[in-house]
């Protein structure tokens, strides 16, 4: 991925509530959960995948500490 490609993807994880912070192409943050993921190199789609993954694990989390 490129910067550009990422501001993108911001975007358009905003439209599902899913706030991603970043520096560069160094993701620091999901949702306010710490992250270092570096979306250089990935390519766009294997970085969607992997947020989805980073989201699943928050949430499968969230449930057993109810």
């Amino acid at each position: 991925m490129n910067e550009n490609e990422l501001k993108k993807l911001v975007l358009v994880f905003a439209k599902y509530n899913i706030k991603i912070e970043h520096t560069g192409l160094m993701i620091t943050q999901i949702n306010q959960q710490a992250a270092t993921l570096d979306a250089g190199t990935y390519m766009p789609d294997q970085m969607v995948e992997l947020i989805c993954k980073f989201m699943q694990t928050q949430i499968i989390k969230d449930m057993w500490n109810l």
